[in-house]
């Protein structure tokens, strides 16, 4: 088995690193002390950032010579974790395409913060989840022992 390039690695982690932050700013725009227009600006700007950043980070995994292809090519056995995590990409980029769009009809909480808040709270645990599995996924097609000694 063929290790993934360390380039595609390095691209990896910078990406994970954006998102991390884009994350740190979606908290605090979620827990911000001042209601109203500004911690809903604060949250917009964080989930904006956060979209964008996993597009950058969809690019480094599924794109050409992406991590995920990389590893897959390398050992077959990786495409069902390589499957699942294309597919929570397309469904984080849903919940924040959702988020965004409730976030634009209203300027203050008044407009669905209820209903919009436990929506983040569960976009926050999801990208937690994905991140794990997918720095799993990294560690694994690393790592893999391909032998015994003996």
């Amino acid at each position: 088995m063929s290790l993934p390039d360390p380039g595609v690695l390095d691209a990896v982690r910078r990406r994970r690193g954006d998102l991390d932050d884009a994350l740190l700013i979606v908290r605090d725009g979620l827990v911000a002390d001042v209601p109203g227009p500004r911690r809903v600006a604060a949250l917009r700007a964080g989930l904006r950032q956060l979209r964008a950043d996993l597009y950058e980070h969809v690019a480094a995994t599924e794109g050409p010579d992406g991590l995920y292809d990389e590893v897959r090519r390398a050992d077959p056995r990786f495409g069902r974790a390589v499957r699942r995590l294309r597919s929570e990409h397309a469904r984080l980029g849903l919940l924040l395409d959702e988020l965004l769009a409730g976030l634009s009809r209203g300027s203050d909480e008044s407009a669905g913060w209820s209903t919009l808040r436990p929506k983040v709270v569960d976009l926050i645990a999801l990208m937690g989840r994905h991140r794990s599995r997918d720095a799993q996924l990294a560690y694994d097609s690393v790592s893999l022992d391909l032998g015994g000694q003996g």
